[in-house]
């Protein structure tokens, strides 16, 4: 499949998959690669990797990147109170951080 981008993007199957079963674990709708570069994605990357290379970005967003269990949370709590709710008096303040920021997985 060609994305939007002009990546190819493929399901790795067979022993492949098998082999990276070792050190991955794969989704239940399997694994993708992303080609130039390689880059190996849960299966469902194929159903939002467009959307996210589509995604309308605005000048004044921040992009926060982690890895699972490394705080990212705690950062988008941190980020979104320093940039909307230095005083904490924001009405939005207590809402669900995942109501507030939002996420692209």
């Amino acid at each position: 499949m060609k994305t939007a981008s002009k990546h190819d993007l493929e399901n790795v199957e067979g022993e492949e998959l098998q082999r990276l079963e070792k050190y991955l674990r794969p989704t239940s709708v399997g694994m993708v690669r992303l080609t130039p570069g390689e880059w190996l994605y849960p299966g469902g990357f194929r159903y939002s990797v467009d959307k996210i290379y589509n995604f309308p970005w605005r000048n004044h967003d921040v992009v926060l990147m982690g890895l699972p269990k490394t705080g990212t949370t705690w950062m988008q709590e941190i980020l979104w109170t320093m940039r909307n709710n230095p005083n904490l008096d924001h009405a939005d303040g207590n809402l669900p951080i995942l109501t507030r920021v939002p996420i692209i997985e």
